[in-house]
């Protein structure tokens, strides 16, 4: 049932910042748009409803993605022993290779 609570935790943490983007960009009032005269090269778009839906895309991404996910670990999608795992060499420094250890340059020298 944890899983649930975190779950909903992040729905509702999403929600809330969806919410504090969109609420205040919504409430402004912003005038009306600037008509282009001649020579004029400034941009007449608005951005910020391309902000508030990147977010909430963003956002919305996250919980999909994050639903799918817990969604494949519920199902068993990542066993506890896999057949196959991927080779981790753990080596200490102190067998790491030296400056004189390759044989073809000499130690300190250079070619």
């Amino acid at each position: 049932m944890s899983r649930f609570r975190s779950l909903l935790a992040v729905v509702v943490l999403a929600a809330l910042f969806a919410l504090a983007v969109a609420v205040p960009a919504a409430a402004q009032d912003h005038g009306p748009a600037p008509t282009g005269g001649e020579g004029d090269t400034g941009s007449e778009h608005d951005v910020v409803p391309v902000l508030v839906w990147s977010a909430v895309g963003i956002v919305a991404g996250g919980i999909v993605l994050s639903g799918l996910y817990l969604f494949k670990r519920r199902i068993g999608g990542f066993p506890a022993n896999p057949s196959w795992v991927a080779p981790i060499t753990i080596m200490p420094s102190k067998d790491f290779p030296t400056e004189g250890s390759y044989g073809d340059v000499p130690a300190g020298g250079h070619h």
